[in-house]
């Protein structure tokens, strides 16, 4: 039986059964109210009321009557249909609060003010990201299942069903409009790794939200299933979520802004600062970039996973890399490798471009790059060099990012407490858990 979708000549809510609309909370879960076709031009125009709770993770009654207004611009047909063959499609939209105004902890608002912002200083910023995932089998003995298939690095499977839903997945985001550029195999059986076109900050935050559904949906068809939690196996690499980062002018040129053919790196000054701001709140861009307790089974030292604060223009093991062809202009970006696919991409995007800003408003500098990998140099090496190690704990980071005001505010005072009040209780439930670890290594022996 093929899993194949077919592309749909339906393009429009009212030609749907059914219409998902899609949000985020501040914890970077998709939400959903689904209506049916016959009530959404009602919904469209005036809304659907919902508890600030969904949002915030807690109840507070200064929060208790939000708004959720369609944003019919991000609708997609869903190229496949529901188990009893019912059309469903898919919008994004906004939270306001009850005065009409964008909501203070609606991630989504707080980057499309971070955009704005940007886009005042004449810069348009430009996101693109590469998400791993594991494709696993459901196995006996193995609560999180075992991996389809046994490849490496980029290798060519002879068992092609993992291929296949990774195939499914392509078709189906290109049907939804995602330009898919291209997939692999990663470093660890049953990793995979789906790349789709670059594009505007929000734009991509929301694609990347369709990705990580649409694999989901997929890899379940074909039995199996699609995880992107940072680090589901104790044994093989964890799951990053590479995130690349430019800025063009907003004039008609749209110059790229962050290369300079008088810089022996291809970098222009604006982009040195940037980066530099970048290094500055590197820490509280941790705490959003490894948001659960699991990332920090990912985000540890000497395992492969980029944990200190530098930067290279070659060193592909370092957190900050500058990549791109100097005689290409537009191809010079920033990628940050220490992100997981647990993020809220809304916030991250947001507080990256807080940081780009401040280097930029403060004139910050770069220090010089570290082309060889930190994990191989000595305590006082990394000193005299001014290289730190990013939080590798989950509460070291919360700190961090309560202590930095820029980033705070950038995604807002109520999003911060409301992110760092589930982090603390995801932390606090975490550590009343007796694992079986513990009960192996301490039962008999203390």
């Amino acid at each position: 039986m093929t899993t194949r979708t077919a592309k749909s000549t339906r393009t429009s809510p009212t030609d749907m059964d059914f219409i998902q609309l899609l949000f985020t909370d501040v914890g970077g879960r998709l939400k959903t109210l689904e209506v049916p076709r016959s009530r959404w031009n009602t919904v469209r125009d005036s809304g659907w009321t919902m508890d600030g709770s969904v949002l915030l993770g807690y109840g507070d009654p200064d929060y208790s009557d939000l708004r959720l207004v369609p944003d019919p611009e991000t609708f997609v047909a869903r190229p496949w249909h529901t188990p009893s063959g019912r059309s469903v499609g898919l919008v994004f939209c906004d939270v306001l609060d009850p005065q009409g105004r964008p909501f203070a902890a609606d991630p989504r608002a707080q980057l499309r003010r971070a955009v704005e912002r940007s886009e005042a200083r004449g810069q348009l910023p430009v996101f693109g990201v590469e998400a791993e995932f594991y494709l696993l089998r459901a196995h006996d003995s193995l609560p999180v299942g075992e991996p389809s298939d046994s490849g490496g690095y980029w290798d060519l499977v002879e068992h092609e069903q993992a291929d296949e839903v990774c195939r499914d997945i392509s078709d189906a985001l290109e049907l939804m409009g995602l330009t898919v550029t291209g997939h692999h195999h990663e470093v660890c059986a049953g990793q995979r790794e789906i790349v789709f076109q670059h594009g505007n900050a929000l734009a991509t935050a929301d694609r990347l939200l369709l990705l990580k559904h649409t694999a989901r949906t997929m890899a379940r068809r074909r039995g199996m299933k699609a995880v992107f939690m940072p680090k589901p196996l104790a044994h093989l690499y964890g799951n990053a979520l590479h995130v690349h980062v430019s800025l063009r002018g907003t004039d008609e040129e749209a110059r790229p802004l962050f290369h300079s053919v008088d810089d022996t790196q291809g970098m222009s000054t604006l982009f040195r600062q940037s980066l530099a701001g970048v290094l500055e709140h590197a820490d509280a861009l941790t705490a959003l970039g490894n948001p659960t307790v699991n990332s920090y089974k990912r985000l540890v030292p000497a395992s492969g996973t980029p944990v200190h604060r530098s930067w290279a223009r070659h060193n592909r093991s370092t957190a900050f890399k500058v990549v791109g062809d100097g005689a290409v202009p537009a191809s010079m970006r920033l990628e940050l490798r220490s992100p997981d696919p647990s993020t809220n991409a809304h916030l991250l995007f947001t507080a990256i471009l807080a940081a780009f800003a401040d280097g930029q408003d403060r004139d910050l500098k770069l220090g010089e790059a570290c082309e060889e990998s930190a994990d191989r140099l000595s305590i006082p090496e990394l000193a005299v060099r001014g290289i730190t190690t990013l939080p590798t704990d989950l509460p070291t980071a919360l700190r961090c990012l309560e202590e930095d005001s820029t980033v705070r505010s950038a995604v807002g005072e109520l999003a911060s407490r409301a992110w760092v009040s589930g982090s603390r209780a995801d932390w606090n439930a975490w550590h009343r858990l007796v694992t079986s670890w513990e009960l192996e290594r301490y039962m008999e022996s203390v």
